[in-house]
């Protein structure tokens, strides 16, 4: 009786409220193997699989975004700056050419 209360109660963790297996096997206090080994036999566990890559996928690229974002913004381009890139592109290839 009291591997089946682990098993559902597992389940019910990983579909309903979207724990990860290592923290339903910290919470119940079960191997992190045995939690994998059952939901990997549930009929919904790949499709959750799936989705919640997906929804991992889309964090990911949403946060990428935003460092770009912080990244842009503090290299704004003026033309003061292009002047000094120039100067000091100039300042280089004038040493290769002539030392």
């Amino acid at each position: 009786m009291a591997e089946m209360d682990w098993k559902e109660k597992a389940g019910s963790l990983f579909f309903e409220s979207g724990m990860g297996i290592g923290d339903i096997a910290e919470y119940l206090s079960i191997s992190r193997q045995s939690v994998s080994g059952y939901l990997k036999k549930l009929s919904g566990y790949e499709a959750e699989r799936e989705r919640r890559k997906a929804a991992g996928r889309e964090r990911r690229k949403e946060y990428k975004k935003q460092k770009n974002r912080e990244y842009r913004s503090c290299m704004e381009v003026t033309g003061e700056t292009l002047r000094r890139e120039h100067d000091v592109a100039a300042l280089i290839l004038s040493r290769e050419k002539y030392h």
